[in-house]
């Protein structure tokens, strides 16, 4: 197929398929997402559609396989209840938030819903902070191991691996603190935002020849990166210890941004914490299990004004 054709041709398979479903009567609203949304389509590419259909006990969310005009359309049915709650309940920044936003509002019979995709792309300041603590959290165990082999074994390409894994969450960091949106290919995004500090731990890397100090480099820009904005990529933690005003475990800090948050492996996000001084580590007492009758440490953290103090 002819690259220069290929754009036409998803346009009109879309315009011939939206033109059938308009006279479906149980679906209300079609939203394209994806790369024909918002970005460039391939001969490889599909359509995506979120297709919101009426609240009706006999209509089911489902996912169906579509095929028009030549292209695969991926058509996700989802019932305007289900559409609203998505909406609503999903965090800024997210994955499902970022599709819908980036996405584009084909056609609706309902007011209410053009209403809710007319809000998809304001950003709110906590979600905001949900979002930079779920990919700051998420890109510390890759630094540790980037260090961890570049100090225990001195390998240059296995310790860039690891730089680049957390490249991607580096990225998220950039784009989200920039109150942006964050694509699938969020590293793009983040190479135009900050050019210098992606093009040393990320192109430099893929492009050049490994040394001893290019690594290095790298490592020592990231752990600058990290430090710089650690008040605010882990103020949620902060806050929530400052709040609780006394030691907390582990089971129970991870219990909360579970529940609340559904960010887990705060953990690692407490030990760096601790490890920068704008944390305390301590320990409370527990039972490894339900049957146990004896007492062992578990580790924990606290919120301290002035700095930790020894525990």
């Amino acid at each position: 197929m002819d690259h220069e054709s290929v754009p036409e041709q998803f346009t009109a398979a879309l315009a011939e398929l939206v033109d059938q479903v308009k006279g479906d009567r149980s679906v209300l609203a079609a939203v394209l997402c994806g790369s024909l949304s918002h970005d460039t389509v391939w001969e490889k590419s599909d359509i995506d559609l979120v297709l919101v259909t009426i609240d009706d006990k006999n209509v089911e969310p489902s996912d169906v396989a579509l095929y028009a005009g030549g292209v695969n359309v991926h058509a996700l049915l989802m019932p305007r209840a289900q559409f609203r709650k998505t909406v609503e309940g999903s965090i800024d920044n997210s994955f499902v938030h970022s599709l819908l936003a980036k996405g584009r509002l084909l056609y609706t019979h309902d007011r209410t819903i053009a209403d809710l995709c007319a809000g998809l792309r304001a950003i709110g300041d906590r979600d905001t902070q949900v979002q930079l603590l779920r990919a700051a959290t998420g890109a510390l165990p890759a630094i540790y191991k980037a260090h961890k082999w570049f100090l225990t074994r001195g390998d240059l390409e296995y310790t860039a691996l690891w730089i680049l894994y957390a490249a991607t969450p580096l990225a998220r960091i950039e784009v989200i603190g920039a109150r942006l949106l964050a694509d699938r290919e969020v590293l793009p995004q983040a190479m135009k935002l900050n050019p210098a500090f992606f093009k040393t731990i990320y192109a430099d890397l893929l492009n050049a020849k490994k040394t001893r100090k290019s690594v290095q480099t790298a490592l020592d820009a990231i752990d600058l990166y990290v430090a710089g904005r650690a008040p605010a990529l882990f103020a949620p933690v902060i806050e929530h210890l400052r709040e609780v005003g006394e030691v907390r475990s582990c089971s129970e800090i991870e219990s909360h941004f579970t529940r609340n948050f559904d960010v887990s492996g705060v953990t690692t996000a407490c030990e760096y914490l601790a490890d920068q001084g704008l944390i305390g580590k301590a320990s409370t007492l527990v039972h490894l299990t339900k049957k146990s009758n004896v007492e062992v440490q578990e580790l924990a953290f606290v919120y301290m004004s002035e700095g930790p103090n020894a525990f």
